[in-house]
């Protein structure tokens, strides 16, 4: 589909969430988007309103990556600088966190990115730590949220 939209409009993202770190459109929607910021918030944005359909306080440091799941619906997974990797459990509305881990070794988190053929393995980048790989699988709560059954089962 065709999407035509005034660029100069505002996104809904305002100083309040503070500055926008980083962005991933949604996987369900080719109008929304959500976005990370210097404020520890995740922010999803529908392009056709004025605004965001939810904001997450998502970590206790600015969110440097967030990333949408094509394999997995609602799946949005965030890192930050606070050496923490989150998973969350989002609809049209709202947003639940289903698996944390910190990873030690790294300074800061930056960047993070699903594989688009196993959609509960993370790559994550930072600081000092290079990179990480965190398959979301093996955390059960992650398991429980997304009824997905444990090996074996």
């Amino acid at each position: 589909p065709t999407i035509s939209t005034d660029l100069g409009r505002s996104s809904g993202i305002n100083a309040e969430y503070g500055e926008v770190e980083c962005v991933s459109w949604t996987t369900t929607s080719p109008f929304s988007f959500v976005a990370g910021t210097s404020e520890g918030r995740a922010v999803c944005v529908d392009i056709r309103q004025t605004k965001p359909l939810f904001t997450i306080a998502a970590h206790d440091s600015e969110v440097s990556g967030v990333a949408m799941s094509r394999h997995m619906p609602g799946l949005l997974v965030t890192c930050s600088a606070d050496k923490t990797v989150k998973a969350w459990k989002v609809t049209e509305s709202a947003a639940s966190c289903v698996a944390t881990r910190e990873f030690g070794d790294c300074m800061s988190l930056h960047t993070i990115a699903l594989c688009p053929d196993y959609g509960t393995m993370l790559a994550i980048g930072g600081l000092q730590g290079g990179l990480q790989l965190w398959d979301l699988a093996t955390n059960r709560e992650f398991r429980e949220a997304f009824s997905i059954p444990t090996q074996g089962s």
